[in-house]
């Protein structure tokens, strides 16, 4: 696969890991978690659930972030290389 084809889906997963987090955090889904009880970690579990959603998306941006760093510094040792 190429560097762009790799990018594509890279950062198309990203978005739907975004988009699903969205969906997790508003009504059909966030009414089933957005009870006061049970406790974890003397939080109730709706605060818990959107300190997870945040915590995922914030994994995924990192990943993504160092990814596409990796992808670049790569690219810029081949066309230096090549001596383009």
């Amino acid at each position: 696969m190429s560097a762009t084809g790799a990018l594509r889906w890279r950062h198309l997963l990203g978005i739907g890991v975004g988009l699903d987090v969205l969906l997790f955090s508003i009504w059909p889904i966030y009414s089933w978690v957005g009870g006061v009880r049970p406790f974890v970690l003397g939080m109730p579990f709706s605060m818990v659930w959107l300190c997870l959603m945040i915590a995922i998306v914030f994994s995924m941006s990192v990943a993504l972030f160092i990814k596409d760093r990796e992808d670049d510094e790569r690219l810029d040792r081949e066309a230096a290389f090549r001596g383009d």
